[in-house]
């Protein structure tokens, strides 16, 4: 297949607005490039026929930027360098195959995307047009000017390769839908969303891989373009699941006249094979695919920063015995909780300072203030020493050794505090 470029040539818009057009250009190809800070350049080769051909694809581009008061000149062709040409100085708008000899000869040299320097020279040898460049030997043009002049020519007339370098490499698995008639509700948004996630996700499977990260891109009639992005703390290719995180971010989009074309894109992927279930009632893939499901909802709302799980460390100071780790990574393998361990389900960080009573000097406390209010003690275990381990001798820390003691009050309420350097801590309430 004929490769086919088409140059819009935007000289009105501003270097700050042209990324914003370019990311609108996705609607029409998903190579899509900004060339310079005035234009922008697509391959639409195999794109042109699903706008109704490339005239119909070019008429539709030039009418939305109307509506959107940008002023374009845009330009089809079979290499770059000659659309870019045709859009910024000729008078024809698609050219293919012959036609481009004779459509960029009286073009003048600037349209070869050649350096102000070389074109200077060009025009105070008399060489004002492409055609008279082109009457010169190559030789000759190679000994003056370098190799610049021959290579834009080559590039131009489709004898030399011009890649591509898109704004934004296309998602290795994405699905698009142009509808014929734009639509406004979240009801008929979620019915495309879910064909869109029905064929991502079969492409997933056949590769044995999961999304933890999509994208879907919803272009209004005007031309204007609103987005969606879900994550999932773990590869994940459920349609049900999936639609459901959508399902939350789909009613703040703004239709406005109404989406026409929809684009879903897996921006992330990591590997998902195959898990045997269990045949018993009690399926613990299942439980964990619940689990996993709530961690997804709960990011989506307060951010997977905010989700944490809780793992044990090999440590006796109830500061460094437990520690949290993003619920999104992989699940870390923790030391075993010893029975014996009892210790308060929340830690009061730093400990609060309190007045404790008690009745003969290093024996057991029988009262203690917590701010004005007393509380009397009928039941007390302790004390156990907690010190630091040998590993964290080195570290400066403000607590040493330290008497924990387990108590209880009158009103049955129970407390974990501790003495340290003379005075009494309440370090957590036990259950």
């Amino acid at each position: 297949m004929a490769r086919c470029f088409l140059s819009l040539f935007c000289p009105s818009v501003a270097s700050e607005h042209l990324t914003r057009l370019v990311e609108w250009c996705d609607r029409y190809s998903p190579l899509v490039s900004q060339d310079g800070c005035d234009g922008i350049v697509l391959d639409i080769t195999g794109c042109a026929h699903l706008f109704g051909g490339e005239g119909d694809l070019l008429l539709d581009i030039r009418r939305r930027l109307h509506r959107m008061n940008i002023e374009a000149h845009a330009a089809i062709a079979d290499t770059w360098g000659a659309a870019w040409a045709l859009a910024r100085y000729g008078n024809k708008f698609i050219v293919h195959g012959e036609n481009t000899v004779a459509a960029l000869d009286p073009l003048p040299v600037e349209a070869l995307r050649l350096p102000s320097e070389i074109v200077l020279e060009l025009r105070r040898l008399g060489l004002l047009h492409v055609a008279a460049v082109r009457k010169i030997p190559r030789s000759s043009l190679t000994a003056r000017f370098g190799s610049t002049l021959v290579w834009r020519l080559d590039q131009a007339f489709h004898k030399a390769e011009d890649p591509l370098t898109p704004w934004r490499p296309p998602a290795a698995y994405r699905a698009s839908r142009i509808l014929a008639e734009a639509i406004s509700t979240t009801g008929s948004v979620e019915y495309v969303l879910r064909n869109l996630l029905q064929e991502v996700c079969v492409k997933l499977e056949k590769d044995h891989l999961g999304s933890r990260r999509m994208d879907l891109a919803c272009y209004r009639v005007d031309g204007t373009v609103d987005r969606c992005e879900i994550r999932t703390s773990k590869p994940n290719r459920t349609i049900s699941h999936l639609q459901r995180l959508f399902s939350s971010r789909l009613e703040k989009l703004w239709a406005a006249f109404g989406f026409e074309t929809f684009t879903l894109s897996v921006l992330n992927s990591e590997a998902l094979n195959a898990e045997q279930l269990s045949l018993i009632e009690t399926n613990p893939v299942r439980d964990e695919e619940s689990f996993d499901a709530l961690i997804d909802r709960l990011g989506m709302k307060l951010g997977f920063q905010e989700v944490n799980r809780v793992r044990i460390c090999e440590s006796l100071l109830p500061e460094y015995s437990v520690e949290f780790r993003p619920a999104s990574e992989p699940i870390a393998a923790g030391a075993k909780w010893p029975d014996y361990r009892i210790r308060p389900i929340r830690l009061i960080d730093p400990p609060m300072r309190i007045e404790v009573s008690i009745l003969i000097p290093g024996g057991s406390p029988v009262q203690f203030f917590v701010g004005r209010r007393q509380h009397r003690i009928v039941r007390s275990e302790g004390p156990e020493r907690l010190s630091p381990e040998w590993w964290w001798r080195d570290n400066k820390s403000r607590w040493g050794v330290r008497d924990y003691y387990r108590i209880e009050d009158e009103q049955g309420l129970r407390f974990w505090i501790f003495h340290h350097a003379g005075q009494w801590f309440l370090h957590g309430h036990l259950p």
